[in-house]
């Protein structure tokens, strides 16, 4: 009895696991692949690998790091969109420091993202916590420093994409509460 019913399970998650369709994340994506909960996106390249980690940018007594990590199968849904899908995703956190001090620990977002369509540009979502929770797109673009050392990154936010209501009325304040346009290094 204890045989059957192992094989049973066995069977039941063989069909489950060959039924799933896998999509490489770096390719262009179909009609109907996020709707009915067979698909899975995921990062078949280990494309988003590179960027996971701490990275730091510091100006004087000032420090910005951002911490990326990689989730994987993460199920997406939506039923009032009619979205169900898997994929792998990374979130982003961010950590400002003066003199030393930690002065903001920003939430970890709980919806991972990041779209990798060549090697080396990474497109994901930033939230500015610090500013209305306000939602941009971020470009990470990796830079190499030279053989055997560290890659840099590039952290390039898109003002243009989402309006910033905190900066509208606030507009003698940067436009982001973090830097931008900054090269960050791997810690």
């Amino acid at each position: 009895m204890k045989q059957l019913i192992t094989l049973a399970f066995t069977i039941v998650l063989y069909s489950y696991g060959s039924a799933q369709t896998v999509i490489d994340l770096s390719q262009e994506s179909f009609d109907g692949d996020t709707e009915n909960g067979t698909y899975y996106h995921k990062d078949i390249n280990n494309y988003m690998q590179p960027y996971v980690g701490t990275w730091q940018y510091i100006d004087g007594n000032t420090e910005f790091r951002i911490i990326l990590t990689k989730v994987e199968m993460f199920h997406v849904i939506l039923p009032e969109a009619n979205i169900d899908y898997y994929k792998d995703g990374l979130t982003i956190q961010y950590q400002k420091y003066e003199n030393n001090i930690l002065t903001y620990n920003s939430i970890i977002d709980s919806h991972p993202s990041g779209i990798i369509q060549e090697f080396g540009i990474l497109d994901m979502t930033f939230t500015d916590y610090q500013r209305n929770d306000s939602l941009f797109e971020l470009e990470l673009t990796l830079i190499a420093t030279g053989i055997n050392e560290r890659n840099s990154l590039k952290f390039e936010l898109n003002s243009a994409e989402s309006k910033n209501t905190y900066h509208d009325e606030h507009p003698n304040e940067p436009y982001f509460s973090v830097p931008n346009n900054i090269v960050m290094t791997r810690m």
